[in-house]
């Protein structure tokens, strides 16, 4: 299978924090899963993936396109990454419907269709404001988002916290759905570890800036 992120020693330093020699690879066909302690460094090496944030070490490939550290992800390449966030990144004062109409103005493959089916079966509201949102429902509305542009590969940060074990297997349930097709692929950072039991193929830990190990999901769950 084809790596739809492969990146070696990626690395970002800040005050009093380094991140460093992160290299990781999600192939096509697997979801991998990110964990690791509050502050460890996932959110930041998915920032780095994403383009958000601009590593200081390291070099690789997201969907084809090189990254490092002066180098930015393509507009076409973004197009096919959907993304969750671990807090809803659209405007309060918005509603549902108004997510739908960003989604048609930002998205070529936008499909109102799919995402009014997601909303629907996540029970948002079209005219429910986000600022009402709770922080689980907040998560569902961006995962309905990320999940209507047909993106090849997903990543998400805590896309699972704050549903309650019901919500959570809906998702999980979605996500399954989503990786029906080989050339899919998610990279999943959570602290909710019952759940990379249940979905991913392979668990990475990251612990204080630094790559603790990187193994198939059985071999992890043998040891604990």
């Amino acid at each position: 299978m084809d790596a739809l992120i492969n990146v070696t020693n990626l690395g970002k330093r800040y005050d009093g924090f380094h991140l460093e020699d992160i290299g990781l690879a999600v192939e096509a066909g697997t979801v991998v899963g990110l964990i690791g302690s509050n502050g460890a460094g996932k959110t930041t090496t998915i920032k780095m993936l994403l383009g958000i944030l601009q590593p200081d070490e390291g070099e690789g490939e997201v969907l084809g396109c090189p990254i490092g550290k002066g180098m930015f992800l393509e507009g076409s390449v973004k197009e096919r990454i959907g993304v969750v966030l671990d807090t809803c990144a659209f405007p309060e004062t918005s509603k549902v419907k108004d997510v739908a109409t960003l989604g048609r103005f930002a998205y070529r493959n936008w499909d109102a269709k799919r995402f009014g089916a997601l909303c629907e079966r996540f029970e948002l509201a079209p005219k429910k404001n986000v600022k009402e949102l709770s922080r689980g429902m907040g998560m569902k509305l961006m995962l309905a988002f990320a999940l209507s542009h047909d993106p090849e590969l997903l990543v998400l940060d805590e896309a699972t916290a704050g549903l309650d074990p019901m919500a959570r297997d809906e998702v999980l349930d979605i996500l399954r759905d989503f990786m029906k097709a080989d050339d899919h692929a998610i990279l999943l950072s959570t602290h909710i570890t019952n759940d990379l039991e249940k979905i991913a193929d392979e668990i990475i830990c990251i612990d204080g800036g630094k790559l603790v190990f990187d193994l198939p999901k059985d071999e992890v769950c043998d040891v604990a």
